[in-house]
């Protein structure tokens, strides 16, 4: 029997709120329900080729998403006895009272998964969890007289973690307490009775799909998708009328000779159309294996990030948009390399950012650069009060402007019992020099890397790159053989740094102090983070990128940030997408443009319940646009 709670569960199914109420309908399901294959057959319907709304075009979606749900918890109930588990050793109520949310903690996770190979477990935000009085080997073992559990829904592991959102969790090497969700009050004593958690089957991403049929957010594109005569509309005339033919050569000489002819003018197509601001656009590429989907799409995001666009690239997996950004990475490094002069430094790392669930991206170290996860602690680094750049800067100048006092202060302490002895004011001042002007350096490297180009400015960006040859010049002179320590400490006991003094080491520390000054200002007046909260600095990463990377599920977070829109998206792999899940990165705000890419005969999305095969795998067959083929 169910866990001990106010009032008995309806046997019969719960319908479709109309609130988004997704995770009260899982949480509703009894065993009788969860084992039954027919339960939403009468309401699962063929989705019809055309629509005559956009509302019905998401209706039709709601049944077929519940049922996939439905089966993804009923083949995890099947394996149970495989399930990792953990003994409860808290669980009282949390804060909102009445919300039926709880505070569960539980003594470690246990995997009796016979493969030894497997990650042991780790909760996750959208975790369904079945809370019972024994360890169930099988889906009848909860049916016995007498026995108590409930199913739960964990929503946070840490108190200051985001609802719902297993992308962005920081590392969570126990997961031993965390937050559940419940349909109704519980009553658990663990001080009489020993409580076990079962781990079933993640719902977050079909919660994610499942608001996104709800939201009504920006349907311009998904209009433009289902009103299928619109696609194969001719040009714009008025961008028509207005080009001269010499855009196109323009776009032309931007994309590299390395692409065949069908590979180029599927960009040009594209380009073209993003070029328009009068009409929004949707185009598609597809092609065979071998034909250079990938590449093409590379070198398009390439184009667009110099062209100054924001775009979102998205794919179904991990994998699929790794292998994406990791193309536009060695893209840009490549440009770096070969171009000489201000076109080889056209943006900064910081206008590229991949994003997901830490565990699930495994990202290696020549792609860690651009991860949201990776950028976010360097940038807090470079805007501690301790680490940042505001304390390394102020400890250059002081040092540059008051070493000789700072050397006397150090012999004081010295001699009143003070450790780390220095001979002279020389061997003071280059070990003092090296532990200041070697965090200064990195942070002004982490500023350029993780910052985008536009928004550090281009004098910044400049005088950045000449500091660091600045200090690097002042620390070979210094360490110079037939440097004199009296003389030097003469020479820079002058209170104005500003003599016209023709000694090397006094021209370039006066050359160091003028930049510091000048990007201290110039860095005061840029709006950056001013706090050091994680979620603050990660609004900044949004808000500041103008290539963005993650799955098609992992861009729902981006509907919660405030930021400029993102003119285009880009769908790779559409073929394998949910094309229910497709609606939520084509919600986001501002979405002028959106190309899709892919192979219809390549695999299929990824579908649990057998009944819905024929529902998701349509992304690509049913849309009729102005397509453009791949050849090999």
């Amino acid at each position: 029997m169910m866990m001990k709670e106010k009032g008995e569960s309806s046997k019969k199914m719960r319908a479709v709120p109309n609130d988004h109420g997704f995770t009260e309908i899982v949480l509703s399901w009894s065993l009788e329900q969860i084992e039954n294959k027919d339960l939403f057959k009468d309401q699962v319907k063929n989705i019809p080729q055309s629509f005559e709304s956009v509302r019905q075009y998401f209706g039709s979606y709601v049944y077929p998403l519940l049922e996939e749900t439905h089966a993804q918890v009923y083949s995890s109930m099947e394996i149970i006895s495989t399930a990792p588990f953990a003994q409860v050793t808290a669980f009282y109520e949390s804060e909102p009272l009445g919300e039926n949310l709880y505070e569960v903690q539980v003594d470690y996770w246990s995997n009796r998964c016979s493969d030894r190979s497997k990650e042991p477990y780790k909760t996750l935000p959208g975790d369904i969890l079945i809370l019972a009085d024994a360890k169930p080997e099988h889906i009848s073992d909860l049916k016995g007289i007498g026995r108590s559990w409930a199913f739960v829904r964990v929503t946070k592991i840490r108190e200051n973690d985001i609802d719902d959102n297993d992308d962005i969790q920081e590392d969570n090497d126990t997961s031993t307490s965390f937050k559940v969700k419940a349909l109704k009050d519980i009553d658990v004593d663990v001080g009489k009775k020993s409580f076990f958690v079962v781990f079933l089957t993640n719902t977050t991403p079909n919660k994610r799909m499942w608001n996104a049929l709800h939201m009504r957010e920006n349907l311009n594109i998904i209009r433009k998708v289902l009103c299928t005569s619109s696609l194969n509309e001719e040009d714009c005339e008025l961008c028509s009328a207005q080009s001269d033919g010499s855009w196109d050569e323009k776009l032309a000489m931007s994309i590299t000779s390395k692409l065949n002819e069908s590979q180029n003018n599927a960009i040009l197509a594209c380009l073209r159309k993003m070029h328009c601001n009068h009409k929004l656009s949707v185009e598609l590429i597809w092609g065979p294996p071998g034909t250079g989907k990938t590449k093409t799409i590379g070198t398009l995001l390439f184009t667009l990030l110099r062209m100054g666009y924001r775009t979102l690239t998205c794919a179904p997996t991990n994998v699929a948009i790794k292998e994406v950004a990791s193309h536009v990475l060695k893209l840009v490094k490549e440009s770096v390399k070969t171009n000489i002069g201000t076109d080889a430094l056209f943006c900064s790392l910081g206008d590229i950012l991949l994003f997901g669930n830490k565990k699930r991206l495994k990202v290696v170290s020549d792609m860690e650069i651009i991860n949201l996860d990776y950028r976010v602690k360097k940038l807090r680094q470079c805007l501690g009060p301790l680490t940042g750049w505001r304390h390394c800067f102020t400890s250059m100048i002081d040092l540059l402007e008051d070493c000789v006092s700072q050397f006397h202060i150090f012999l004081d302490n010295e001699t009143d019992g003070g450790e780390g002895k220095c001979k002279s004011f020389l061997d003071f001042l280059r070990k003092r020099f090296l532990a200041t002007s070697s965090p200064l350096k990195n942070c002004l490297l982490d500023f350029c890397t993780h910052l985008p180009k536009n928004y550090i400015l281009e004098h910044n960006f400049q005088n950045i790159f000449s500091l660091i040859d600045l200090l690097k010049s002042f620390e070979t002179l210094l360490f110079k053989d037939d440097v004199e320590s009296e003389a030097l400490e003469e020479l820079f006991s002058h209170s104005e740094v500003g003599q016209d003094i023709p000694f090397p080491l006094y021209v370039r520390r006066k050359e160091c102090l003028s930049l510091l000054k000048e990007l201290q200002g110039s860095f005061n007046e840029l709006d950056l983070p001013s706090s050091m909260n994680k979620w603050s600095i990660m609004d900044f990463c949004f808000k500041s990128a103008s290539l963005i990377f993650c799955t098609a599920s992992s861009s729902y977070m981006l509907h919660s940030v405030e930021m400029d829109p993102l003119n285009i998206l880009i769908i790779d792999e559409a073929a394998q997408l949910k094309e229910c899940e497709s609606t939520i990165p084509l919600q986001l705000p501002g979405l002028r443009h959106a190309i899709l890419v892919g192979d219809e005969h390549q695999l299929p999305a990824m579908i649990t319940s057998n009944n819905l095969l024929i529902f998701f795998d349509r992304f690509l067959r049913k849309l009729v646009l102005g397509e453009v083929y791949l050849r090999g």
